[in-house]
């Protein structure tokens, strides 16, 4: 059980005696801070800035100064004026930290409808000030306004190894936590948590999801079990159980050992969302359109540079001529909640189950095709980390190219590709596209859903253009991929 924290920081104006008294009924200890002077926030739950008529110029800065470092480890926080014209002075002078998520503005507030507001607040554990935190594998260290993070939602350890996991494109930062405790009977090394760090907002939706998302409808073993967020001013962590030994899918993709992980994520992990779209009737219209309401595609997003480059690749069609000819069939198609964005760094893999490890993408409603075409085109297309980042013109990228041009075919959607030399080096590849394609195929509800599904994948992965040479070379192949894919399905309307 987290210890209390019951003092109230108090900046400004002295509070009167009433105020101190609904203070203390509530088993609440306020603490008048000097403005100017730095604050200990490990016994406290919150802070008040109190505004008189007189605006003293020093509450203003005071606030600027430590409004996030309050939130950050914790408090809320509310800035409260004594009437409206010194709350209208008060928003003009502290716009600065208004916006902050966990500011509340108030005006002459009744001091007992202050204080069971306080009360109510659950502040957390104590940051451990003197928690060690070491990022393993020679990685970018913590910044310093995110430890406070780590030290709230690891203020049982004393020591935190991190361990970064990779993948994906935003500037999210996933962590295996080792963590050593002294305070446990049970031992010094418990089994390991896994930590997310992202913005606020982002931390706050993935939580949301795990809970309508997962804990009903993902099994239990299939899942991390997640604790409760840790929330700062404008960054947030999500804290869970990890899968201790376990290995991405993208790792036994590419020694040719995923397919009975593939068919767990598949029929097991996402099993129980995906019967959903069998308790109605089929969806008409587009699949594309189907897709970018779902916000899995963002057309606006789409970097023009794919566009020019697939000149080279004999493609002139822009995203409009392709969106456009997707956009025309008139295709069938189920619809459940989906991932939004499956792919191979996203899934551990322990003993041939699939477990997913985020869930901050998902859709309430998608086609079935879209995460089975996810997954595929990722795996197809994602640069391995072995290769060249900065190389494309070799003769490994030529026989890549070769054999996405085989298993990317419009006849390999009418039927699953065949096999390709098993002594390719991309053979891992092709078994786990077929793999997945036979699973699109078999899922579809029309003829050309998947086809349109994985074209609409290819496109997505054109919405980001940060990556080395090599994977934009791959992107763009992509975006060649998507174009024909699309103009295959217009000539068949």
């Amino acid at each position: 059980m987290a210890e209390a924290r019951p003092e109230v920081l108090w900046f400004g104006t002295p509070p009167p005696p009433e105020t101190k008294r609904e203070f203390v009924q509530r088993n609440l200890h306020l603490l008048c801070c000097a403005s100017a002077d730095g604050v200990d926030t490990s016994n406290a739950c919150a802070a008040v800035f109190q505004f008189g008529s007189d605006m003293p110029e020093h509450v203003v800065r005071a606030a600027d100064v430590h409004v996030r470092t309050l939130i950050d480890s914790g408090l809320r926080v509310d800035l409260i004026a004594d009437d409206d014209e010194t709350m209208g002075r008060v928003q003009a002078s502290t716009k600065s930290v208004l916006n902050v998520a966990g500011v509340a503005v108030r005006t002459d507030t009744p001091a007992h409808s202050l204080a069971e507001k306080i009360a109510r607040h659950d502040a957390g554990q104590r940051p451990r000030a003197d928690l060690k935190i070491e990022v393993a594998g020679d990685r970018e260290p913590l910044r310093e306004a995110d430890k406070i993070l780590f030290k709230r939602a690891f203020a049982h350890c004393s020591r935190i190894v991190l361990e970064e996991l990779t993948g994906g494109l935003s500037q999210a930062r996933v962590f295996a936590v080792h963590m050593t405790v002294h305070t446990s009977n049970a031992g010094a090394w418990p089994q390991p948590d896994f930590a997310k760090l992202d913005r606020r907002n982002k931390i706050d939706q993935e939580y949301r999801n795990y809970r309508e998302y997962a804990d009903r409808y993902i099994p239990f073993g299939l899942r991390p079990n997640i604790h409760d967020p840790v929330f700062g001013a404008e960054r947030g962590l999500l804290v869970g159980s990890f899968v201790d030994r376990s290995e991405s899918l993208w790792n036994l993709a590419r020694r040719n050992l995923a397919a009975r992980a593939v068919t767990s994520l598949i029929e097991e992990t996402l099993g129980g969302w995906r019967d959903q779209a069998y308790g109605k009737d089929p969806d008409e219209g587009s699949v594309v359109q189907a897709m970018i309401d779902a916000g899995i595609l963002r057309p606006c997003k789409l970097k023009s540079r794919y566009v020019e480059d697939a000149f080279h690749f004999g493609i002139t069609a822009k995203p409009e001529i392709i969106l456009d000819q997707l956009g025309k069939l008139r295709q069938r198609y189920r619809s459940a909640p989906a991932h939004g964005d499956l792919h191979g760094e996203n899934v551990r893999v322990r003993n041939d189950h699939a477990i997913v490890i985020d869930l901050a993408s998902v859709v309430r409603s998608a086609p079935l095709t879209a995460d089975l075409a996810a997954l595929e085109t990722w795996l197809a297309f994602q640069m391995p980390p072995e290769c060249n980042p900065q190389v494309y013109e070799d003769a490994i990228s030529a026989i890549w190219a070769a054999e996405i041009d085989r298993l990317y075919a419009p006849s390999s959607f009418l039927h699953p590709p065949g096999p390709c030399d098993p002594t390719s080096k991309f053979c891992w590849m092709s078994s786990v596209v077929r793999q997945l394609r036979r699973m699109g195929i078999a899922v579809q509800s029309c003829s050309t859903e998947y086809q349109a599904a994985v074209a609409v994948q290819l496109l997505r992965r054109c919405q980001w253009e940060d990556g080395p040479a090599a994977d934009r070379f791959r992107r763009t192949k992509g975006y060649a991929v998507a174009a024909q894919l699309a103009r295959g399905l217009a000539s068949k309307t």
